[in-house]
């Protein structure tokens, strides 16, 4: 874990705090009682300290933050917030009205409890071996300790365990196309008061601000809505060679007077970055790891412009139907289908996008932060009728409620109207990498699971 560790590690059990430089100084003694957790610490905020830290009765170790007073919380104010629910009987209750990007372990002498936040915005993992539980924010660590087979810990599940049992608890279904939703009349407005309230969260208390950037719809959303707030934005834009995408990105940005910094990467960059990617995001998919390459250059080209906080307009395709397959299905299986596929998206958005993206931003001293993946909007777009996201099987612009907002706000048609072109595409990285693959004469598919079966077994061995 020393990507993740770049300031310190400890772990705590029962009264015991032991902690070091990183996790190769870490000397911890085997602890007496039946649970530990550990941390390690990579400062991004001048306000972060290092974990696990005391709450209440019990050690806390939370990656992310929590909504607190319209803003971002995290460390000792958040333990202070949620110290009174961390107990084996209270815990099943945190997610009633906690809002944020959160997972956090805690221990007593006798209980290990676990929980992360209701959209999986970050990623935590468990796995089993003999009488051991063990949960982490990498499956790499689960490896080395010799649990090969790991599971995604479910959003909003809690874990319970003991010396005696251990449970792991899945929330209610939040989403449901048969469930009878208010009959509010949703709208535009609406919209755009919800987006203007988690933009106002996510950069309260912060100074400078990156955006990843393509020039459509909801990078262009985000960034208006900042800039409107008067947020110190940047604007950041990447690809592999000089792309349409980037110029058009570029243009964008002139329209709307915000600066923006555009970096090429090369084939010889995509070839050397890809090991550590697959290593960051421990799966071998094409889409992944191409979206996962360009979100990593998005974080370092913010960080070397003086950002350490960047928003990105992920999770928007899920909520409002942006992709081109919910128009198919809606034409090939009608309405009750459509609108079903749509919700099982956002269920499913932390195992294909969230995780992903944290996970390859980690050991960067750079925080993602996501306007669109809120409760509030979640919530919100569950009541959105199916023709304010998708109107027919030919419908190329999809999002309609979004893009009805983005003229609202301000925005020229010829940009709130933009067709979506998928990141891993418009960057060129996933042109690369088919390109690379074939240079090996093996499928994409062959050789990204051929590189991670290397990169693996040299961790492992």
């Amino acid at each position: 874990m020393q990507h993740r560790a770049q300031d310190a590690a400890a772990v705590a059990w029962g009264d015991t705090l032991e902690s070091a430089n990183s996790p190769a100084q870490l000397r911890a003694s085997s602890p007496e009682q039946n649970t530990a957790i550990g941390y390690g610490f990579t400062k991004i905020l001048p306000n972060d300290n290092p974990q696990p830290i005391r709450a209440g009765n019990v050690w806390l170790s939370l990656d992310g933050r929590i909504v607190a007073h319209g803003r971002l919380v995290g460390g000792e104010e958040a333990a202070r917030i949620l110290e009174t629910k961390l107990t084996p009987t209270e815990l099943p209750s945190i997610q009633g009205n906690l809002d944020g990007a959160y997972a956090f372990c805690c221990c007593t002498d006798d209980w290990l409890l676990v929980t992360r936040d209701l959209l999986g915005l970050k990623p935590i993992y468990v796995g089993r071996l003999g009488d051991l539980i063990a949960v982490a924010s990498d499956r790499k660590a689960l490896w080395a300790i010799g649990i090969a087979e790991t599971t995604t810990f479910p959003p909003g599940g809690c874990l319970r365990a003991s010396a005696s049992k251990s449970t792991v608890e899945s929330p209610e279904p939040q989403l449901d196309a048969t469930r009878t939703l208010p009959r509010t009349r949703v709208g535009e407005d609406e919209l755009l008061e919800l987006l203007t309230e988690s933009v106002s969260i996510q950069t309260s208390g912060l100074g400078a601000v990156a955006v990843g950037f393509s020039g459509g719809l909801d990078s262009t959303v985000i960034a208006k809505i900042a800039k409107d707030a008067g947020v110190d934005l940047l604007l950041v834009t990447v690809g592999v060679g000089r792309t349409a995408e980037m110029s058009l990105a570029e243009s964008t940005a002139r329209t709307l007077r915000l600066p923006i910094v555009s970096k090429e990467f090369s084939k010889k960059d995509v070839a050397e970055c890809l090991d550590h990617v697959l290593w960051l995001i421990e799966e071998p998919s094409l889409m992944k790891v191409s979206i996962a390459m360009a979100v990593r250059w998005i974080a370092q080209e913010a960080l070397q412009n003086g950002r350490s906080v960047v928003m990105l307009g992920q999770g928007s395709d899920e909520l409002f139907g942006g992709y081109k397959r919910f128009a198919t299905i809606l034409g090939e299986h009608g309405r009750a289908a459509a609108s079903e596929a749509i919700l099982q998206s956002i269920r499913d958005a932390y195992e294909v996008n969230y995780q992903r993206d944290e996970q390859a931003v980690s050991g960067l001293r750079v925080e993602l932060r996501l306007p669109f993946a809120t409760r509030k909007i979640t919530e919100f777009a569950s009541r959105v009728p199916l023709s304010m996201k998708v109107r027919a099987s030919s419908d190329n612009f999809r999002k309609w409620i979004l893009r009805d907002a983005a003229i609202k706000l301000g925005m020229p048609s010829e940009i709130a109207l933009r067709p979506k072109k998928a990141i891993q595409h418009a960057s060129g990285v996933e042109k690369m990498i088919r390109q690379i693959a074939k240079d090996h004469h093996v499928s994409p598919s062959t050789y990204l699971e051929r590189r991670l079966q290397t990169v693996r077994n040299e961790f492992t061995s």
